[in-house]
């Protein structure tokens, strides 16, 4: 019985901590915390990209003017990659029209790729753009640290202070190949 209301109980907290969208972090709002002008305003961001910001953030020693470059910059390649977002979606469509034609319809898949081509090239001009904003606002050392970060690739991200995966963790920490981390 016990095991009941204690499973119904965190099932609760689950469900208002979904449904506040993790607005708040320790009981106070994102980012109320000291050096934290910049980590404010990730609504609708969800867990994954306010953590690998956060982390980002922590790991450069970023200053909050250099916080809201970047993620102004983050924010405006996101919104370029949702606005072909629809594109996605017609895609399917028309391979799957295309596969339902007696004959494959070579036209309606160059119009297809025509398409993709000119959302490819506006997703490239935004991702420029983005990268040449935190270039421009980050200092050598930071720049050093984050091409580090980029060229690690996604190990960067995984098990960070945890201790676990066979002592990775603070300690075996792969990012600190390169010299010193803020």
């Amino acid at each position: 019985m016990l095991g009941f209301v204690v499973g119904t109980a965190c099932l609760i907290g689950l469900i208002m901590t979904l449904r506040r969208g993790g607005r708040y972090d320790c009981g106070g709002h994102w980012g109320s915390g000291p050096r934290s002008f910049g980590r404010r305003g990730f609504g609708g961001f969800g867990f994954r990209r306010r953590f690998f910001l956060s982390f980002l953030f922590d790991r450069l020693g970023t200053t909050p003017s250099q916080e809201k470059v970047i993620v102004s910059a983050v924010d405006e390649l996101r919104a370029a990659a949702d606005a072909h977002r629809s594109e996605i979606r017609s895609t399917r469509a028309d391979v799957a029209a295309a596969m339902r034609s007696p004959s494959l319809d070579e036209t309606r898949l160059g119009e297809l790729f025509a398409r993709h081509d000119t959302a490819i090239e506006s997703l490239r001009k935004a991702a420029v753009g983005a990268l040449g904003k935190v270039h421009a606002v980050l200092e050598d050392r930071q720049r050093e640290q984050l091409a580090d970060l980029i060229e690690i690739g996604p190990a960067a991200f995984r098990d960070l202070g945890s201790g676990r995966a066979g002592g990775r963790g603070h300690r075996a920490d792969p990012y600190r190949t390169h010299g010193e981390w803020a």
